[in-house]
Parts: structure tokens; sequence; C-alpha cells
């Protein structure tokens, strides 16, 4: 797990957080369309919330710590999936929480995860706060391309999108796709 449990299960509890996955353009409802030209046997979505991409993107998995919602919940770290079964990764804010060191570990599993020239899919806060109870990791390009080299990954695009959240603020994002070595 990436980040303090605690903190992370008062934060995202369907009590007190509301989603924003509407507001966002690049990594919102728009992939749907991506992740089904890929045309993925498998798809997991870590951290997936109220799991609203469940019935819009075939054969989904979604995983979330606290939501009901979820197909499974648990942490995604301790989710029983067999390594090198998933075609995508979707991970949409969910790697953003805890140091470095937190960060490389939750990734190493959703890589495990992955086939060879598997997806990961993400988007990453570049360090704006959410709860002072919440590290937020500073996610930026130097940072997803670090990743990818300790992590076997290409990095196939970077973006930045805007959006105003739930709550009224505006934020900004990145959004980036990374694709698994086939050796």
């Amino acid at each position: 797990m990436n980040g303090d449990h605690a903190a992370l299960r008062a934060f995202f509890h369907p009590s007190a957080w509301s989603s924003s996955l509407d507001r966002f353009p690049l990594s919102g409802f728009a992939l749907v369309d991506a992740v089904a030209a890929l045309r993925p046997r498998f798809v997991v979505d870590a951290g997936c919330g109220y799991n609203e991409f469940k019935g819009r993107i075939p054969n989904l998995l979604g995983i979330d710590l606290v939501n009901p919602a979820a197909d499974l919940v648990c942490d995604m770290c301790e989710a029983p999936i067999k390594d090198g079964t998933i075609d995508v990764v979707l991970a949409l804010g969910s790697v953003n929480f805890g140091d470095a060191a937190q960060i490389e570990r939750t990734l190493t599993v959703l890589v495990r995860w992955l086939t060879p020239n598997g997806v990961l899919v993400m988007r990453g806060n570049p360090g704006e706060p959410l709860d002072p109870r919440i590290r937020v990791f500073p996610w930026s390009k130097a940072a997803i391309e670090l990743f990818a080299g300790r992590l076997g990954l290409s990095v196939l695009d970077i973006s930045e999108e805007r959006c105003e959240m739930h709550d009224g603020r505006r934020r900004r994002r990145l959004f980036w796709r990374y694709v698994k070595s086939s050796t």
C-alpha cells in the first residue's frame, strides 16, 4: 500500500469522497474507447473508487481500498492477481501517496501483473495537497521516467490535464502511459 491506510481510508470513504472521473478530459471516460482499441483480454482498475468503468470496459476488475462498489475491496498490493495476466492496468490517482520508495513498491506490484507489452495507464498528482494527513507524491516527468527505467517500462506519452474537481477547485494532473517490456 502506498501511504497511510487510516488516513486514506477516511479520505476516500464513500461517505466523504465524490468521484470527479467525468471531469478529466484525458484520464476520465475518454479512456473507455482508448482501452477498447487495445483489445485487452483482462483489465484491472487499481483504485477504482465507485467502479465507474465497470460495464463500459469489458473484462474489467475493479479494486479499491474502501469503496464497496469495487469488485475487490482490499489494498491493491494485496490483491490476488496472478503475475503476467493483465493486459491493461488503470491507476488513475491511486498511486499518489507516500514517498518514492512506497510508490516504487506499489508500481512493482502493478507491473508484475502486466503481460509482456501490457499497458499501465496512470494519472498522478504533481504534489498538490489533498489532506494534511496524507503525503502526496510530487509526480513529474523526471519521476515518471525514473520509475520507467527502474521497472522495465517504456513511457509511451505524458500529458497534462486540468479540471475542476467535485469540490470546485481547479486541479492540475499528469496523465501518462507505460508499456511493459516484452523481454
